[in-house]
């Protein structure tokens, strides 16, 4: 994810409680040299909502569509990715076990990757990838 986010041109990444190391030797390895390159900021959802409220960013999270939400999930386009390019992003991806928390549901809009067939979602690395290169920062 972290070398994803170097080459779609995000600015940064904010690790949540229980995401991975991102100096383990396994990440490090993941990442290319991308844990290097790319400012990296851990801490709770209140550091995070100071941290998009400060600078105004909306926050997305990725979520797998189904007909039960209470919330309602936008499938992922060109055209919505072109309504979110003149404004600051954060996305924010569940673990594949447990997905978003109730409170990333609660902060969020959700958003899904339109999909053919029976599959319910992607893994994480994955839907990530498409996500940040479909909202990738848009330079004017």
């Amino acid at each position: 994810m972290l070398r994803s986010a170097l080459a779609f041109r995000w600015g940064g990444v904010f690790l949540l409680p229980g995401c991975c190391d991102p100096f383990n030797e396994k990440a490090l390895r993941a990442s290319r040299g991308a844990s290097f390159q790319l400012p990296i900021v851990t801490g709770n959802w209140a550091h995070l909502q100071t941290l998009t409220n400060t600078f105004h960013t909306k926050i997305l999270a990725g979520h797998p569509q189904s007909r039960d939400q209470l919330k309602p999930v936008s499938l992922l386009s060109q055209a919505l990715a072109y309504s979110f390019a003149k404004m600051p992003l954060c996305l924010v991806l569940g673990s594949e076990g447990n997905g978003l928390s109730e409170k990333t549901r609660q902060v969020s809009e959700l958003i899904s990757i339109p999909m053919t067939g029976e599959f319910e979602s992607l893994n994480v690395s994955v839907a990530g990838g498409i996500f940040l290169f479909m909202l990738q920062p848009v330079d004017h």
